[in-house]
């Protein structure tokens, strides 16, 4: 079926309506009857097909209106234009109108792009999704896996079919409006991760989701280069819950000091979880920290085994179950859900490898992402593992903290400090103050420390002779740093490629 048969997914008056936009006279399709329709939306031009909306977006470095032509081409049947790019680039459009690419398009003029992205996206939301359950979930830390934890439990409840919620990493200013475009409209629950890379963020995308139940995973320094302070990251993030209605319910950690600040203007009821609350309460009894295998526990009677490492993971999971209890999930789905996860790649994703060198090891792959808050934890979750022959940390710098990078760096060479690894290798500027903090210790400690200024080729192919030379049979590895630092490189040069993956997450 072309796309041009397919119902759409707003009517022209809505989008018109939700975009504040107004038609370019010169397109040639102005209403239904003359073939107004779009049954995708796009923002990167290389991903148009047939049927589709293209939002082309304005970046610092890049103009997406210059795709129009391309987009068009490939199939795109609605477009939205920033009426100063129209002003400005007037020659272009011209152009484009005598060529008759806009003749067998809709060409709708508005404001922002982007806000007419996030305009419409809401009014498709209100339009499929007023009688789905709506979730949010954000936080410093944890909220991937915490999305993902809740939906295989709402899997359970409701159906494979009936969840809707965020593929991948779509919870940004453009991602979460692309993501809404996704529901289908018969689904049960729709669960939603909520990012944020400046002010106000959360803020705008929270009013196009306007969620019913939230999750906050934590307040910790994620961004805090970008917002300079804890404080500021609370406010941004409990914007949240800004359209919580009375009917709904705010889920905060119940030992983060700024959960009460979090939730003091939320409308619904106000769940607290976390260890530190009485199982009479929560439901939830701890048995054991499993270590690498995960950690035990029950709800209301019905044994669970959690199979992601972390002290964090486990808490992840609470604000999980105490949310699956409030809206009607049995115990006994939560345990299905929870005890079918497994790790998402490049999260705290514990992986048993042969080395090339003949050695098999844990390797614990956390490199997607990395602040003070994150690596901390992992870094006290590999001290307290003690049924290893080694313990070898690999650290690459913690991106986005502005000028607390290095008290943070220097932090993290205490942390490390206090723990038995036994070889430690530092890549990147930033990890020069951790080195510092390990370089005076390692006598002492009886470590050795190596430190690379910078992670390139000779970095990788250095940092993996080490490796080899230097991990034992059952030794534990430790891989974590933010994302561009692709720690990630170094895996192909030591594993002989028999490896068999374990469960973890973060």
């Amino acid at each position: 079926m072309s796309a041009a048969l397919k119902k759409s997914l707003l009517s022209l008056d809505s989008l018109l309506a939700a975009v504040n936009g107004s038609l370019l006279a010169e397109c040639g399709v102005k209403d239904e009857a003359a073939g107004f329709a779009f049954a995708y939306v796009v923002t990167d031009s290389r991903y148009v097909t047939a049927g589709a909306m293209f939002v082309p977006l304005i970046g610092e470095n890049q103009n997406g209106h210059k795709y129009i032509p391309q987009a068009i081409e490939s199939g795109a049947t609605v477009v939205l234009v920033n009426k100063s790019d129209y002003e400005q680039n007037n020659d272009f459009y011209k152009e484009l109108v005598a060529s008759g690419k806009f003749n067998a398009v809709t060409v709708v003029l508005v404001e922002n792009t982007l806000y007419a992205l996030q305009a419409a996206a809401k009014a498709y939301a209100q339009k499929v999704a007023s009688n789905m359950i709506r979730v949010s979930i954000t936080g410093s830390s944890g909220k991937t896996t915490t999305k993902e934890m809740l939906v295989s439990v709402c899997k359970k409840h409701f159906g494979e079919e009936a969840v809707a919620y965020t593929k991948g990493n779509f919870n940004s200013e453009t991602g979460l409006p692309l993501s809404m475009f996704q529901i289908r409209g018969d689904e049960k629950i729709g669960i939603f991760e909520m990012g944020m890379n400046r002010k106000n963020e959360i803020g705008e995308i929270s009013a196009v989701w306007q969620s019913q139940y939230g999750i906050i995973t934590n307040i910790g320094t994620a961004h805090i280069g970008l917002l300079g302070s804890r404080e500021n990251i609370a406010q941004e993030k409990r914007k949240s819950f800004d359209y919580i209605p009375a009917t709904g319910a705010a889920f905060v950690p119940a030992q983060d000091d700024f959960a009460d600040y979090c939730t003091e203007k939320v409308c619904g009821k106000v769940v607290k979880f976390g260890k530190s609350v009485a199982p009479e309460v929560s439901g939830v009894t701890f048995v054991e920290d499993l270590g690498v295998n995960g950690t035990a526990f029950s709800v209301d009677g019905v044994q669970i085994t959690l199979p992601l490492a972390g002290e964090y993971n486990y808490q992840n999971a609470l604000g999980v179950i105490a949310l699956a209890k409030e809206i009607g999930i049995t115990p006994q789905e939560i345990k299905a859900g929870l005890e079918g996860m497994s790790a998402i790649s490049g999260r705290m994703d514990i992986k048993s490898i042969k080395l090339k060198n003949g050695s098999t090891v844990k390797a614990v792959c956390d490199f997607y992402n990395a602040n003070l808050d994150s690596m901390e934890k992992v870094i006290d979750f590999c001290g307290k593992q003690n049924n290893f022959e080694q313990k070898i940390f690999v650290l690459a710098d913690m991106k986005e903290l502005g000028e607390t990078s290095a008290s943070a760096h220097t932090q993290i060479g205490k942390a490390v400090a206090q723990i038995d690894a036994s070889l430690v290798i530092l890549t990147g500027p930033e990890m020069k103050a951790a080195c510092t903090v390990l370089s005076k210790e390692k006598e002492i400690a009886g470590r050795e420390v190596v430190y690379f200024e910078k992670n390139d080729d000779a970095f990788y192919e250095a940092a993996a002779s080490k490796l080899l030379a230097f991990a034992k049979e059952n030794a534990l590895i430790l891989f974590k740093g933010s994302h561009s630092m692709a720690l990630e490189k170094l895996l192909p040069l030591i594993e002989d490629g028999s490896s068999n993956n374990s469960k973890g997450a973060e």
